[in-house]
């Protein structure tokens, strides 16, 4: 089975239409995978493969794999494909896809969601504190400086996503530290701890 045509549709409500066209080896014609996803689940698709783009840069990656209702997708290293499985009631279908062209046309859908959490209520001053986050000393010295900075730089971006969602929920602990000027450290704290706990992640060796 191979992939034939992949798109991500961006849609009015802030989420987006998967389609993979392809073919299935033994069969005539072009079988498809597709459903809709909601910025929700966007969002989580888009980390989904920033967090592979990252791995790919740094070193051999883990298997990994994200679920959105009724849709798999799954990492093979060995194969540097992507597995997906779409279930849709008693209906079940496979198909595989190079991992490049799934994150070349998930560039697009990044773009999108990174938009809305820059402008987002408490987007710029989590950006602003995030811009503060420095590489940790084990990251430059195991990727060195010019690698280690292109990391960090996809690393404020993935944090980004997350605490704009975090945020943007009603309720929000870090929505009330943001707003308070008497807990702003405490907001500085948090996006600092979630930038070295994803930097510890993505760290070559780690799983």
């Amino acid at each position: 089975m191979s992939a034939k045509i992949f798109s991500m549709e961006p849609r009015e409500d802030g989420g987006a239409r998967f389609v993979l066209n392809y073919k299935h080896i033994g069969r005539s014609g072009i079988q498809r995978i597709s459903c809709d996803l909601t910025q929700t689940d966007l969002l989580q698709m888009v980390l989904f493969a920033e967090a592979l783009n990252l791995r790919n840069r740094l070193g051999p990656s883990a298997a990994s794999d994200v679920a959105i209702d009724g849709l798999q997708v799954s990492f093979v290293p060995a194969q540097r494909e992507l597995i997906l499985e779409r279930q849709a009631g008693y209906s079940q279908k496979t198909a595989r896809m190079p991992v490049d062209v799934f994150l070349s046309e998930m560039a697009g859908m990044t773009d999108i969601c990174l938009a809305r959490a820059e402008t987002s209520k408490n987007g710029p001053a989590l950006k602003s504190m995030l811009a503060e986050c420095r590489p940790p000393a084990e990251f430059e010295r195991l990727l060195g400086l010019d690698l280690a900075d292109l990391a960090m730089h996809q690393l404020r971006e993935i944090a980004l996503l997350i605490l704009a969602q975090d945020a943007a929920i009603r309720g929000s602990v870090l929505a009330r530290k943001l707003r308070g000027k008497k807990s702003q450290d405490q907001a500085r704290e948090a996006v600092i701890s979630l930038v070295l706990t994803l930097a510890a992640e993505c760290m070559p060796g780690s799983t």
